[in-house]
């Protein structure tokens, strides 16, 4: 097996792992949207449907209630990190959307669905189905929490991309064109990566990007010298890292030099 090939394996756990927790996502939405439907059918809430036969009430309320999971996904992400208050306007708007939209459906399959009290307890049930949807959001999310539980140290989750042989503690990182260069104390693989993507994500690490192409870590750096008129420094396998100008103010607030 090539660098390359090596060095896509790490991503492409990652990705197979996004799909599963997609996967189980879905199914949790599916779950969801049955239980409402069963619940609906059987309780009727808004009184119209009761003409219609059970398995015409079960089209009914699975429609009804596919827009409503459906719409309720959309709107948490939408409020997710809104002030209180946006986040209730979208709900409002939402209920009232819906309500609009099941009134009319009403209107073409049903008769006396043209008084605007009728609407008005609509509104009033729409959103107690809302209000339910969201609480089997709840109690599912409660009963099944989610057991990848990410880990505090950003290196550590960080060199999950490297095989498990070559997972030690890091030295440096170097960009070699569409790839990362990874020096542990073990090993230098490559993995398909951008400096400016791994940088982000050693956010909290201790160590820092000095140079466009370079991120060294704190502990492995044990001197530094005075080149020209740049400063590299020095880390432990005796590799010349230099320092660029732009971050010369934040590798010597960090007390490499």
């Amino acid at each position: 097996m090539n660098c390359a090939e090596t060095a896509c394996l790490p991503r492409l756990t990652d990705t197979l792992h996004l799909a599963l927790r997609e996967k189980r996502s879905i199914t949790v939405l599916f779950v969801i949207w049955g239980i409402a439907t069963v619940i609906c059918t059987i309780a009727g809430p808004f009184g119209a449907d009761a003409a219609l036969s059970r398995m015409a009430r079960f089209a009914y309320w699975a429609g009804v209630t596919g827009l409503c999971v459906g719409g309720s996904v959309l709107v948490s992400h939408w409020a997710s990190g809104r002030a209180p208050t946006a986040s209730l306007a979208l709900w409002l708007c939402f209920t009232l959307v819906l309500s609009c939209m099941v009134w009319a459906q009403n209107f073409f399959l049903f008769d006396g669905w043209d008084s605007l009290a009728l609407f008005g307890s609509l509104i009033l049930n729409v959103a107690i189905v809302v209000v339910a949807v969201q609480a089997l959001f709840a109690l599912v999310k409660y009963t099944r929490p989610d057991t990848v539980e990410p880990e505090a140290d950003p290196q550590s989750r960080f060199l999950r991309r490297l095989p498990l042989a070559e997972r030690g503690p890091l030295v440096r990182i170097e960009a070699q064109d569409h790839y990362l260069k990874v020096v542990t104390d073990k090993a230098a693989p490559l993995i398909l990566m951008r400096l400016g993507e791994a940088v982000d994500a050693l956010e909290g690490a201790a160590g820092l990007q000095v140079h466009r192409s370079r991120w060294v870590a704190l502990d492995a750096v044990r001197s530094h010298r005075r080149k020209k008129r740049a400063r590299p420094v020095v880390d432990g396998d005796g590799t010349e890292v230099p320092v660029s100008r732009r971050y010369r103010p934040a590798a010597k607030a960090a007390g490499l030099f």
